[in-house]
């Protein structure tokens, strides 16, 4: 084995430390990681390392992976209050605090799947957190607002949420705040007219099962 190899290995590997990675144990994954998107790194596309996985199932892992961190957290947050999931929040949000829209709206705007998005809907009414209104255009429709113990479970977790958010973007810069926030907008504003509009057949064919 070339010593060169391995001195420039170890550069690496202190590096990798020195950037705030674990070296008490091997992650594969984070260190490959970490070789591709390092700014001080600088690899090109063909010089990825032997084996690295596709830079696009990294990005959809790590997103999932934040999502889970966050509902970890955020479970913790509304463990003493009377809402129940972020499903839940996303609804007092999107209602606070005298919104009145239609169930359908209030689906469609916390990104949620009509059918669970409806079962959600009818536990908060039955826990006393919404009510319904009179639609005043239509006599067939109904609107949906926060009753007044909807508002206060609302308001009852704002300091956690806000701390939440805190923890969530952890030690990052504000210029990579920025940059952040610009590209999970950009993929908002591709995913939701996707989620909103496409049939089971257009999203068979965008998922290969076609």
């Amino acid at each position: 084995m070339h010593l060169d190899f391995i001195r420039n290995l170890l550069d690496l590997v202190q590096a990798y430390e020195s950037e705030g990675g674990n070296t008490q144990a091997f992650d594969r994954e984070n260190f490959i990681s970490w070789l591709i998107t390092s700014p001080s790194r600088q690899f090109k596309k063909e010089a990825r390392p032997t084996g690295a996985p596709p830079l696009n199932g990294l990005i959809a892992m790590y997103l999932s992976f934040m999502a889970r961190y966050a509902q970890f957290y955020s479970r913790r947050v509304f463990r003493d209050s009377a809402i129940y999931s972020d499903d839940d929040w996303g609804v007092l949000i999107t209602l606070y605090p005298y919104q009145q829209l239609k169930k359908s709206d209030v689906i469609r705007q916390c990104i949620m799947e009509k059918s669970s998005g409806n079962e959600v809907l009818k536990r908060m009414l039955k826990q006393g957190l919404l009510q319904e209104f009179a639609h005043p255009d239509d006599k067939r429709a109904k609107l949906i607002g926060l009753t007044d113990a909807g508002r206060t479970a609302f308001e009852s977790v704002q300091a956690g949420v806000l701390k939440l958010s805190d923890i969530v973007v952890a030690d990052l810069s504000e210029a990579e705040k920025t940059d952040l926030l610009h590209i999970l907008g950009k993929l908002h504003r591709f995913h939701k007219p996707v989620f909103e509009q496409a049939g089971e057949e257009e999203l068979d064919r965008m998922l290969g099962k076609g």
